[in-house]
């Protein structure tokens, strides 16, 4: 689990490059989870990863940070899937708010993106 774990976060620190790189690019990700299935799957992905990061916790290189991480994005996954389709407007809502503060503010929220692949990718790292 602790590879699925830092590819995971590899993952989530190119999607952070994507938003410095290409701010449009980051909107039309986004703007991808704003359909009734996609949230669901959302919600999924959301658990799963989650899961992921508990059960590769303990070979970790912080397994107290990431353990609490998971947990917390379990509980993100599990509201996701509780509240979908009532959340779906709000979501598009909140997307297109911030896509109102520019480009400026997708790269900032970028930043905040690849910081928490990064320490994720860095947490489950193989120890040389």
């Amino acid at each position: 689990m602790k590879i699925v774990a830092f590819v995971s976060g590899l993952a989530i620190g190119a999607v952070g490059v994507v938003g410095i790189v290409s701010p449009p690019a980051l909107v039309w990700i986004a703007r991808q989870f704003t359909t009734a299935g996609a949230f669901y799957l959302l919600a999924v992905v959301r658990i799963a990863f989650g899961l992921v990061l508990i059960s590769a916790a303990p070979a970790s290189r912080w397994p107290r940070a990431l353990r609490i991480f998971g947990f917390i994005v379990v509980i993100a996954g599990v509201v996701t899937a509780i509240i979908g389709g009532v959340a779906i407007d709000r979501a598009r809502d909140m997307i297109d708010t911030w896509i109102q503060q520019g480009p400026g503010v997708i790269r900032l929220t970028s930043l905040f993106v690849i910081a928490l692949g990064s320490c994720v990718a860095y947490a489950c790292a193989l120890r040389q």
